[in-house]
């Protein structure tokens, strides 16, 4: 855990100094280069559009009032504005959807490299709580949150900057307009710190409305932040306890439903309290500063009103010269919220990066593992013990053996004994806190971590047989040679059920994707995982329970096909029966995480230890 911490913490500082927002804006420009362009363009019409209406509405209106005005102008000034205003918002809705595009195919890409990245992390770094989290909670950010949202913030900013550009073009026209008369009034419209308070008052809405905003998106923010425990742990149960017909039977059989419903409502409950104090303060800082900017805007609309009453522009100008002023408010409240967001998101950007930049410690090896290595091996385990992270007492204490080619070994003991926790620091999922495991002599970290994997063929206790075709589980991947696929599930026992299977090895299982999947039983299952393990075909085959759901006879029909077919290679057998023991040349026991006992099955009998009283336990289950 000190490892992952202080890797967590050098890859902060390089993604603090390299600028989080910078490589995002990098991303996207690679990945998809026609996103910014398009949000370029997006917010140059979301800008104009309202400017379109005010303009030309305020020539409409000053040609109505005057005197001798033209219908043919007016007439004109009519279809300019229809449209135009059609234009500007087809090519608006065109340009949003395009950018809805490309904004989800970035969001995929996003969820590919966290997947990718998933794969190729460390797997004990998989296993921390707080990396399992983060990668939980990536995937659900969707468009508000990381890179995908940092368009639309990019695409924000241009707009509330070209608003606010045009406005103070029209402000600099609006005060240059001088009133007519010598009266008081005129003269304090005309006076010179009439803009200046103009400006004062301005300022002092639009920083009370960017102040409310801040605080109601700072709460807003926290109480999604504690709304993710609960959100995970809801989206948890109900994916794995009510979606997932397979836990159904279960739920049914133990009317576990009451439970479920309880701990959803619960959940639910303590989600809608966090939401419902969130919307409070929203609801009163919003309602404070819509009041202080709707008496901006009547104080707006009578300085307006009092100029054209005063001979300073036309009637039209009333239109134009008000909505100018509404538009640079609202301008200049999302420029700063904005810019805001950018650093909040900020936050979600270096977590991301933070996850990417996450180093290997299994990566550090260069060494082949050579054909010579695969033809002619030993293992050996020198003295290693092992610490689960956040558990006080080993999983394995200095633990010493050799594991040689072509050797077949049991490895027995009670539950929790070790004997899984031996496995994955062999196959270097683990590497131990003390010791070392060597391989012809050189730790295993020092060779390369592909190579290494691809010296085992495993069958786990926990394995998983993914819902693709039956073909593709055994072979791993999608092309594939289908007479030793066909080879490796007969040899495993699996070939009479093969040859009911409607489409063979293209046969889809489960359920998930096709409704025409075809579902295993847990004996079916197992046997596909074996032959997962036979088609492989590496140097040393680990089975780690590997007929748990078998019954005696079948196990017995699998061991002696493994035996079989496995011979030359060093295999590593798992079984809480101890039959497997019988073809093995050495047995394994293991004992609160130490090696207390090996010898042959005739050896450990006659010593009368914990081999002893395991055997003697489950002997009936053997006597013919």
């Amino acid at each position: 855990m000190t490892k992952l911490n202080e890797t967590g913490a050098s890859n902060r500082q390089g993604a603090s100094r390299q600028g989080s927002i910078g490589r995002a804006v990098g991303l996207i420009i690679k990945e998809v280069p026609a996103l910014f362009p398009v949000t370029v363009f997006l917010a140059v019409f979301e800008a104009a559009s309202p400017y379109i209406g005010l303009f030309l509405s305020s020539e409409i209106v000053t040609e109505l009032s005057e005197k001798n005005r033209e219908k043919e102008h007016l007439f004109f000034l009519a279809i300019l504005l229809v449209t135009l205003n059609l234009v500007v918002n087809l090519l608006r809705a065109f340009l949003n959807q395009l950018q809805d595009v490309l904004k989800y195919k970035k969001m995929k890409l996003l969820e590919k490299s966290i997947a990718e990245k998933s794969w190729k992390m460390d797997y004990e770094t998989t296993c921390d709580p707080r990396v399992h989290e983060k990668r939980n909670m990536m995937p659900h950010w969707g468009y508000d949150h990381g890179i995908v949202a940092l368009a639309q913030q990019v695409s924000d900013f241009l707009c509330a900057s070209f608003v606010i550009i045009i406005s103070i073009v029209l402000v600099i026209e609006f005060f240059g307009a001088r009133a007519r008369g010598e009266g008081t009034i005129a003269g304090l419209l005309n006076h010179w710190m009439f803009p200046v308070v103009f400006i004062l008052l301005f300022s002092l809405s639009a920083a009370y409305s960017i102040w409310s905003a801040a605080q109601v998106q700072k709460v807003t923010y926290q109480a999604s932040k504690d709304k993710e425990k609960p959100n995970n742990l809801a989206v948890s149960i109900f994916e794995s306890c009510c979606a997932e017909y397979q836990r159904g039977k279960d739920v049914r059989m133990f009317k576990a439903q009451g439970i479920l419903q309880k701990k959803l409502a619960d959940l639910y409950e303590h989600i809608t309290q966090i939401q419902e104090k969130a919307s409070r303060f929203a609801r009163k800082r919003m309602a404070l500063a819509n009041l202080c900017s709707n008496l901006f805007n009547l104080f707006v609309y009578l300085c307006v009103g009092l100029k054209a009453i005063y001979g300073a522009f036309g009637a039209g100008s009333l239109i134009k010269y008000t909505g100018m002023v509404i538009q640079m408010g609202g301008g200049v409240e999302k420029l700063c919220n904005t810019v805001r967001e950018f650093f909040q998101n900020k936050k979600y950007l270096d977590d991301y990066f933070e996850y990417l930049d996450m180093e290997n410690q299994t990566a550090e090896g260069t060494l082949p593992v050579t054909d010579k290595i695969r033809q002619d091996y030993e293992l050996e385990f020198r003295n290693v013990t092992f610490t689960y992270p956040g558990v006080e007492s080993p999983s394995l204490s200095q633990v010493c053996c050799k594991l040689k080619k072509g050797e077949k070994v049991a490895i027995v003991g009670r539950n929790g004994s070790g004997k899984t926790t031996f496995i994955k620091l062999l196959c270097r999922l683990y590497d131990p806190q003390e010791g070392e495991i060597l391989l012809n002599g050189t730790d295993i970290k020092k060779y390369r971590y592909e190579d290494y994997l691809e010296f085992f063929s495993t069958v786990f206790q926990d394995f998983s047989i993914f819902a693709f075709q039956l073909g593709e589980n055994v072979a791993a991947e999608s092309a594939y040679e289908e007479e030793s696929v066909i080879r490796a599930l007969e040899n495993a026992g699996f070939g009479e059920r093969l040859k009911t299977l409607p489409e063979g090895l293209h046969t889809q299982l489960y359920k998930y994707f096709y409704e025409e999947g075809v579902e295993l039983s847990g004996g079916e299952e197992q046997k596909t995982a074996i032959a997962r393990c036979l088609y492989k075909d590496a140097p040393y085959a680990i089975l780690d329970e590997p007929t748990a759901a078998l019954d005696p006879v079948a196990e017995a029909d699998i061991y002696q096909r493994m035996n079989q077919f496995i011979q030359g290679k060093g295999a590593i057998y798992i079984s809480h029966r101890l039959s497997s023991c019988h073809f093995c040349q050495r047995i394994m026991v293991m004992d609160g995480g130490k090696l207390v006992e090996t010898g042959t099955h005739e050896e450990l009998l006659a010593t009368e230890g914990l081999y002893h009283k395991l055997w003697h336990a489950q002997a009936k289950y053997y006597q013919s």
